[in-house]
């Protein structure tokens, strides 16, 4: 069976593991490589590290348009591909390219479709606290996560995981289920179904609100919600953008007093929060030009009696 791969997350190599080991990879299709930092240091996506570690062909577009799509197509034919798999990509796929493949393409996607379609899956399930997320392998259309379900996973939420762990733990999953997945379905024993639509729940931004990434100003706290959201919000947004207030709207929330000289408005950073007696208790926080600190250590910094 030969394979391409369509993906930029840096969580997918147990994806691209098993895809070399099982089956022919012939083809990766990811991001460009991004400037990134003050001195715009060019990074290399880590699909685009292991299919050069491999030796596997790999083609990095910005996006599909008139020249990028006609190459895809090509690579596609000219290496006979069955069927391709997506996980985590970002970029639209162009029905051209979904109807190469002979069997089109089996998208990867981290929710229990037809919940949580979009960009944000994972975030929107600790979001809402709900007790179980899972994967669902469903072959390509041209809507958003619409297309025909071959097969769905279910995972049961510890309720103390934050995005990255629960990202982490869902695509090492998805690897182990996928060998199963793809033989069963190319070989027509697993039969897609069609999504009900009516049931459709779409990980729309708050800030957003026609977006369905999520964005910086959705991680901002909004200290008149119950702490338990609060908790739950600074899980989903980490790693990022991470949820962050001021100093002045942390110490009010907490009833801590400022530190004379210091600039309420300057931006803090909480990575980590537990919830102890219905009460919000912020373990880690950073202060903007600041190192990581403990809630000890911001007290002890900031606080005044």
């Amino acid at each position: 069976m030969n394979i391409a791969f369509f993906g930029t997350s840096n969580r997918s190599v147990p994806i691209l593991d098993v895809l070399r080991e099982k089956y022919n990879l012939l083809l990766c299709v990811t991001k460009k490589s991004v400037k990134v930092g003050r001195h715009q240091t060019l990074k290399e996506n880590a699909v685009e590290t292991w299919a050069h570690e491999k030796r596997v062909n790999c083609l990095t577009i910005s996006r599909f348009d008139v020249k990028t799509t006609p190459t895809v197509v090509e690579q596609i034919m000219n290496s006979k591909i069955t069927v391709g798999v997506v996980a985590d990509f970002s970029l639209i796929i162009p029905q051209e390219v979904i109807d190469t493949p002979r069997h089109k393409i089996i998208n990867i996607h981290f929710s229990l479709l037809p919940k949580y379609r979009g960009a944000s899956p994972v975030q929107h399930a600790l979001l809402n606290g709900d007790e179980k997320t899972g994967i669902t392998f469903y072959v390509m259309d041209k809507g958003m996560d619409t297309g025909q379900i071959v097969s769905q996973v279910e995972y049961a939420l510890l309720g103390n995981e934050t995005a990255g762990e629960l990202y982490e733990t869902l695509f090492d999953l998805a690897a182990q289920k996928l060998p199963q997945v793809l033989d069963g379905y190319v070989a027509g024993e697993l039969q897609p179904v069609a999504q009900k639509g009516a049931a459709a729940v779409y990980t729309y931004s708050k800030t957003h609100p026609k977006n369905t990434f999520i964005y910086k100003d959705d991680a901002k706290i909004d200290w008149r919600l119950p702490p338990s959201q609060i908790e739950r919000e600074i899980r989903a947004y980490n790693p990022w953008p991470i949820s962050w207030t001021t100093l002045g709207e942390l110490c009010n929330a907490v009833g801590l007093r400022l530190r004379e000289g210091a600039d309420p408005q300057t931006t803090v950073k909480i990575y980590d929060a537990d919830l102890v007696d219905k009460r919000l208790a912020v373990a880690q926080l950073c202060v903007a030009g600041k190192k990581p600190m403990t809630w000890k250590e911001f007290v002890n910094g900031y606080g005044r009696g």
